[in-house]
């Protein structure tokens, strides 16, 4: 039942994301075909005069066919790339899963064998483990569930607003708010320059009242209550763990790169406190 509930809360909103791709790109396509598009531009530079005088000084000075081909080489370039990472990232997540099985059925003989390949002793490795225990369930309890609210209210107020792409800008608020007290401003700010760049003032207003009040800081105040404070990590090592995670590890850096950075936090405790035990022993001695 566990391994069920994980798969469906990875596939899921993956398939939900990749259908609403493609329905926005099926959309934009049928625009450019039937006009719609143009006749947008043309209304958008009406009632824009000085966006218009920018847009046509561009186009007196920038080709617009060089740009498309330099667009289109450089987009091809990196498809082969973008096409390898998703095939790797798909395997990953299978092995993630047929793994997690087995971790699932064999929980207590595999921590009993972990712990006789750890080389540290039974308190050292009790404290280990229930460290990187607790910075997962800060992070995937905390982050993920917190994110999923975050993109929710982001995508109730962008369809109350009339934003089109509503759900699939709340998708995507809910991915950036992993990052925590930064991700989900990428998403909602954008918004806001398309709504005041289209005389959307009202709409605009709300928004930044909404995404700076609600949806940003909505962490500051579910994480502690989700997670507990004894738990809660500086938002800065989070962030550069997280980074740092997807940059060496891709997409499962999310959660690994925070254990990571747990188990580096926990080993070199250790460390100090097996220092700090020699010192007291050698002060004794010289003082005998």
């Amino acid at each position: 039942m566990s391994l069920v509930l994980v798969t469906l809360s990875i596939i899921g909103p993956a398939i939900f994301l990749l259908q609403r791709a493609v329905r926005h790109a099926l959309t934009v396509i049928r625009s450019f075909q039937n006009g719609e598009v143009e006749a947008g531009y043309q209304a958008f530079l009406e009632r824009s005069p000085r966006i218009a005088t920018v847009l046509q000084y561009w186009s007196n000075n920038i080709s617009l066919n060089q740009a498309m081909e330099k667009s289109a080489g450089l987009v091809g370039a990196h498809m082969v790339s973008v096409l390898g990472g998703s095939i790797s990232t798909l395997i990953q997540i299978i092995v993630m899963l047929f793994l997690l099985f087995f971790l699932y059925r064999g929980k207590e003989v595999g921590l009993a064998t972990l712990r006789t390949l750890i080389p540290l002793k039974e308190s050292e490795s009790d404290y280990v483990l229930s460290h990187i225990a607790d910075t997962v369930k800060a992070t995937v309890l905390g982050r993920f569930v917190v994110a999923a609210a975050q993109g929710l209210i982001a995508g109730i107020t962008f369809g109350s607003l009339g934003v089109s792409g509503a759900s699939m800008l709340g998708t995507l608020t809910a991915l950036f708010a992993m990052v925590p007290s930064f991700g989900a401003f990428v998403v909602w700010l954008p918004v806001v320059i398309y709504l005041v760049v289209a005389h959307h003032w009202i709409q605009a207003i709300i928004l930044v009242c909404i995404g700076s009040l609600i949806i940003s800081t909505l962490d500051n105040f579910l994480y502690p209550i989700l997670v507990g404070s004894q738990l809660r990590l500086h938002a800065v090592p989070i962030f550069l763990s997280i980074l740092g995670g997807i940059w060496l590890l891709g997409i499962s850096g999310l959660v690994l790169g925070p254990i990571l950075f747990s188990l580096t936090e926990s080993l070199l405790h250790i460390w100090h406190r097996r220092l700090a035990g020699e010192m007291t022993v050698n002060e004794n001695t010289f003082a005998v």
